[in-house]
């Protein structure tokens, strides 16, 4: 029988310049692989950084990371 997990539906992202941390809206989410999030209705696409084990994208010329969103459980 196969298990899929589930995820919360927001998360917390953080601008890299200027330190500000945002809740965001989970549009996609693919773990250890991409998060593609919503931002004030802007979506950012945020790429998994093996080496920091977070997610990280840029978008108007600013840097985002993120640890992606929590799980919440299994489910069949």
């Amino acid at each position: 029988m196969t298990k899929f997990k589930s995820y919360e539906r927001t998360t917390t992202v953080e601008c890299i310049d200027n330190n500000k941390i945002v809740e965001a809206d989970v549009i996609t989410y693919v773990e250890g692989k991409y998060l593609t999030v919503s931002l004030n209705t802007v979506r950012v696409n945020l790429q998994y950084n093996q080496k920091y084990n977070n997610y990280i994208g840029a978008m108007g010329g600013l840097e985002f990371q993120s640890t992606g969103p929590k799980a919440l459980g299994y489910y069949r």
